[in-house]
């Protein structure tokens, strides 16, 4: 089985955590660090920049080490062993 996420999805994810991350009370960080991260999200990082496509080959990359480590063996001990 193979899954592949697009540009959009994998930027589609990344927006909804940098959200999360900064609506947090608790972030630590000055409002210069969370401007940047938000000016940098609205410019440089869009579904069809380089960055957005190295991103999605890295995360389709990691979907499918996962998914080939989760794969059963179909050799098996025998349990009398």
């Amino acid at each position: 089985m193979k899954v592949e996420f697009d540009n959009e999805e994998v930027w589609t994810m990344a927006n909804t955590v940098l959200d999360a991350i900064l609506a947090l009370p608790d972030v630590k960080g000055s409002r210069s660090d969370i401007a940047t991260l938000r000016r940098w999200r609205s410019s440089e990082f869009t579904p069809g920049s380089d960055l957005g496509k190295i991103l999605t080959e890295k995360v389709n990359t990691a979907l499918q080490r996962e998914h080939d480590r989760a794969e059963v063996s179909p050799i098996k001990k025998p349990d009398w062993l």
